[in-house]
C-alpha cells in the first residue's frame, strides 16, 4: 500500500513539531541566569517598594512580577515589606 505524499509530509510535520515540543519543555527557560553573572546589590531607600525596585531593574518586555518573586528569594525576605537600609540582591541581566 503506498501513502499519499500529502499523507506523509502531514505524519513528517506532527513528528517534528512533536520533537520540538519535546525540546521546549525539556530546555526550559531561555531567560536562566548567566553562569558568573552575579547578583546587585540595592540599598533601599525611604518610600521605596519591591514593585518600583523591581520595575527599575527589570528588562523590557519581562514579568515585574518574576522579577520581585527572584529579588525575595535571592535576599531570603519572605514577605512584601522592606525597610531603609535593608541591602537587597537584584538579580543581574
Amino acid at each position: 500500500m503506498q501513502i499519499a505524499p500529502l499523507q506523509l509530509s502531514v505524519r513528517l510535520a506532527l513528528l517534528l513539531a512533536a520533537v520540538c515540543a519535546v525540546f521546549l519543555m525539556i530546555g526550559g527557560p531561555a531567560e536562566a541566569d548567566t553562569p558568573g553573572a552575579s547578583p546587585i546589590e540595592h540599598v533601599v531607600k525611604s518610600g521605596d517598594t519591591l514593585w518600583n525596585i523591581a520595575v527599575a531593574h527589570a528588562t523590557p518586555g519581562s514579568d515585574v512580577r518574576r522579577v520581585i518573586h527572584d529579588i525575595r528569594t535571592l535576599s531570603g525576605i519572605s514577605g512584601g515589606i522592606i525597610v531603609p537600609g535593608q541591602v537587597l540582591l537584584i538579580p543581574a541581566g
